[in-house]
Formats: structure tokens, C-alpha cells, sequence
């Protein structure tokens, strides 16, 4: 027995998918969130959602100014990606027919701090992204790709920082490895 629920997931989709497609206003939304600088660079960030209050702190280490109350906002921009693009992965195993019994995914960057210090000649934003993705399955490796592809095409989070960096990407099934974008040199 798998870690995703198929028929749920399929029903959801389906149905939004027909909600949307009769009120096109039922599928814009604005997440929103407010955050609060706590002390230095410290920050407090809260929303509502699910008619519920959810609070993070961020942070940055002792030498960078911070008090190290909260990761860095770095983390959660990676973590956001991989909350979205693993939920995305679990929709698509349903219309992949993708059986699932375990799901991970690995988020590296590379980022040089000298381009937020003011070094001219080095960039600001992270220079690219690779998604090391890994599926324990019993179902084929066409089955997780389909899955991983699916999903691909559906993310927000995923789409945004295509647009943004190069992004990489890595799937191993059962630990074989059935998908490698990665150049050397990254």
C-alpha cells in the first residue's frame, strides 16, 4: 500500500478542475503573508489560512547579523519549492498510475555571498537549482517519470524558478538513477 491516496487526489483535481472551469474567478486567489523585523535582521512572518494563525521566524547566523532564532530565508524559499513540487508529484501519481511508497526531494543551490556584500562582478540571486528526486515504487520507471513530469508542468513554485535560474534535475527510483540533467560543472 502506497503513501498516496489515488482516487482522492484524482476526485480533488477533477472537481477544481471543473469548479474553475465554470467560474474562472473561483481560481484567482492572492496569498498573502505580514512580517515583522523582531530585532537586527530577525524577522517574524504570520497569515491566516485554514481559519488558523501560523507564525515562522527567519533568521541569519550570529555573523551575519542574525540571532539564530529561525532558519534563513533561503531555506524556506527552497522548502517552499519542494512542499509544492512533492504535493504536485503526489497528484500526479494518481493519473500516472504511479503506486508510491516513499517520496523525497534533495533542493541545492549555489549562491555567492560576495554578491550581497556589494562585490560588482558577482551576482545577487542564486545561479541555479537541481532537484534531486527520489521514489521508492514498485510501479515502472516510465510510471515515475510520467509522475515527476506531470507534476512538472503543474507547479507554480516549479514553473517560477524555471523562469528564474537553470534548473536541474535528478529522479532515481528504487535508488536507480532514470533521469540526470545535471552538467558536470554544477
Amino acid at each position: 500500500m502506497g503513501i498516496v491516496d489515488h482516487d482522492k487526489l484524482k476526485s480533488n483535481y477533477l472537481g477544481l478542475v471543473e469548479k474553475l472551469g465554470g467560474n474562472h474567478a473561483a481560481g484567482l486567489v492572492h496569498p498573502y503573508v505580514s512580517a515583522e523585523t523582531i530585532e537586527d535582521v530577525s524577522v517574524s512572518s504570520s497569515f491566516i489560512q485554514y481559519d488558523r494563525e501560523f507564525t515562522f521566524f527567519g533568521d541569519e547566523a550570529f555573523e551575519r547579523g542574525g540571532h539564530e532564532r529561525g532558519p534563513s530565508p533561503i531555506r524556506y524559499f527552497l522548502s517552499g519549492i519542494a512542499f509544492c513540487m512533492l504535493g504536485w508529484y503526489a497528484k500526479g501519481a494518481a493519473f500516472a498510475d504511479c503506486e508510491v511508497e516513499g517520496m523525497r526531494m534533495n533542493i541545492t543551490t549555489h549562491l555567492d555571498l560576495r554578491g550581497e556584500h556589494g562585490f560588482e562582478d558577482k551576482p545577487v540571486h542564486i545561479q541555479w537549482l537541481v532537484f534531486d528526486i527520489h521514489v521508492d515504487s514498485p510501479s515502472s520507471a516510465d510510471s515515475v517519470l510520467a509522475m515527476i513530469d506531470w507534476g512538472d508542468a503543474r507547479c507554480p513554485l516549479g514553473a517560477f524558478s524555471r523562469r528564474a535560474v537553470p534548473v536541474y534535475t535528478m529522479v532515481n527510483h528504487n535508488s536507480t538513477k532514470i533521469r540526470d540533467t545535471v552538467p558536470r560543472r554544477v
